[in-house]
């Protein structure tokens, strides 16, 4: 009995430990409050995929809160003052990826190295702008293939792929 309550007490000191450092680290409520339900970080897991979309991706962590599930997209680099816009058309894309898997978030957590996470609303535009511009890119992708130029710039993986046929 004494041991049950020993432990008891001793688990009860570790989760406020926890949840101190978490808060002294200015990591959002949201995400240690929350029960995870997908994490890529803790252990690998199975890609999400939209055959309409042929859309692939696999969100660090998916959260499941009272407003829903929320996909948590982790950066190590420093937080910027807005979040960058591929930062948030990747988020996109796994908010996309959840709601044809799944159900539809109200928004989802682009999480940096260092402060409170960016909370970016999941919204119709939103949606319609990531699969716009999935669109755009699988274009740019067949153009290349159909005419055989690329657009030129240092790095661009299509061109490269390319270019190593």
């Amino acid at each position: 009995m004494a041991f049950e309550l020993f432990l008891a007490g001793f688990v009860a000191f570790l989760a406020f430990l926890v949840t101190w450092l978490l808060r002294k680290l200015g990591v959002s409520k949201e995400l240690y409050k929350n029960k995870s339900v997908y994490s890529d970080i803790e252990r690998p897991e199975k890609a999400m995929f939209s055959k309409k979309h042929l859309l692939a991706g696999k969100p660090d962590s998916i959260l499941h809160t009272k407003s829903g599930l929320v996909p948590v997209e982790v950066k190590s680099g420093s937080r910027p003052k807005q979040p960058y816009y591929s930062h948030i058309m990747q988020l996109a894309s796994y908010c996309l990826l959840i709601e044809i898997n799944r159900e539809k978030p109200k928004h989802g957590l682009i999480q940096y190295a260092d402060g409170e996470p960016f909370m970016i609303p999941y919204t119709d535009e939103l949606r319609d702008r990531v699969i716009e511009t999935i669109g755009e890119m699988r274009g740019h992708i067949y153009r290349k293939e159909l005419d055989g130029e690329g657009c030129g710039r240092e790095g661009c993986l299509v061109c490269n792929l390319n270019c190593a046929k």
